[in-house]
């Protein structure tokens, strides 16, 4: 009689718990969907760039010497031939005054050395001169002409000379490093600034060698910068490297690609950094959907749509991937409702259930 009270008891107690487990347990799995749309889509490739300038030159000192003075700091921005330091120029000056007197004493020598050989030249006819005093008169002028000859050339030398006391800017330029002030003695080959172009500016960038097959010529970009927050503007793909580097440290095969800066670009600084997002291709009103709603299989690309309360797994082929949705060519239906799979993995054929949007 005890044990058939036990027995009953038991069988009122895990009865309704049996039925609240089989409850829970036959419930639908609530699930977000998202609609398939209509939209553009595109294909971007982001990177980093560096702004850049080739014409970038090292000027030094010509001669040894001393600097007396200095035109140009750090950040101004100079001419072509501008003037930026000079050196002390007093022995090259007297240098090129004693060559301009020689030009000058060579050339009355030579000029008095010519008249001897033409005043004789005249007698010749008359048997007042012998052959060998017009041979002797010709080479002295001959002689005297290469002297002077000899004496030009010294002074052009002397000027060159002079010349080099004074460094200048070779183009338009701004001045991007000072290594000397006045007073400081320097020999020749010494630095003394650093000059970059004015114009010339470029953006460069290393993209993953897998990408080289999509990059284009004319391809356009869109740049903005940390240090312009809210700024952005465009340019496009002016020069595409002609080689792959290896970057061992990352172990990255990369490829490099300018452009330039753009028309809208804000004041960059050289050697500053740039975010870039070229464009690769773009479609407009293709069906979409994001990547989240979808399941990759063995190269086979699915989507889990709701029929009768339980989830169906529907293959579709796709086309253009871009950052977060890819395109639909076919399987699926504007407007349809597939199942968001995130990360969970939902077996096909199990109770599923919208979840009601709050």
């Amino acid at each position: 009689m005890q044990l058939k009270s036990l027995a009953i008891g038991l069988l009122i107690v895990l009865l309704p718990l049996g039925l609240f487990v089989s409850g829970i347990w036959d419930q639908p799995r609530q699930v977000e969907t998202v609609e398939v749309e209509r939209g553009d889509l595109s294909l971007v490739i982001r990177v980093t760039g560096e702004v850049i300038n080739d014409r970038r030159v090292e000027l030094t000192a010509l001669v040894d010497g001393q600097v007396i003075v200095v035109e140009a700091g750090v950040g101004d921005r100079v001419s072509a031939g501008q003037i930026l330091a000079k050196m002390d120029n007093r022995a090259a000056a007297a240098n090129r005054q004693r060559a301009e007197a020689f030009v000058q004493q060579h050339a009355v020598l030579r000029k008095e050395a010519k008249l001897r050989y033409q005043r004789l030249n005249k007698l010749v006819s008359k048997g007042a001169v012998t052959e060998e005093q017009m041979e002797d008169a010709k080479l002295e002028w001959q002689a005297a002409t290469a002297v002077w000859q000899v004496a030009k050339a010294e002074l052009l030398l002397a000027e060159v000379a002079q010349e080099w006391q004074v460094i200048r800017a070779p183009f338009d330029a701004v001045l991007v490093k000072k290594s000397t002030e006045i007073g400081q003695w320097v020999e020749a080959g010494t630095p003394l600034f650093s000059l970059v172009a004015l114009d010339g500016w470029q953006i460069e960038a290393h993209v993953d060698a897998v990408d080289s097959g999509r990059i284009k010529l004319g391809q356009p970009i869109e740049l903005k910068s940390d240090a312009f927050p809210g700024q952005d503007w465009r340019s496009e793909v002016s020069w595409i490297g002609p080689n792959v580097e290896q970057q061992q440290e990352r172990r990255l095969n990369t490829f490099k690609v300018r452009l330039d800066p753009g028309e809208a670009a804000p004041a960059l600084l050289l050697g500053q950094q740039v975010d870039l997002e070229i464009l690769v291709t773009q479609r407009e009103g293709v069906l979409k959907l994001p990547f989240t709603a979808l399941k990759e299989d063995e190269e086979r690309f699915q989507v889990g749509v709701i029929e009768s309360g339980l989830l169906s797994y529907r293959e579709v082929a796709v086309g253009l991937q871009g950052d977060s949705h890819v395109e639909l060519l076919s399987g699926i239906l504007e407007g349809d409702k597939v199942v968001l799979l995130e990360s969970a993995k939902l077996e096909s054929g199990i109770a599923v259930q919208e979840r009601a949007e709050q």
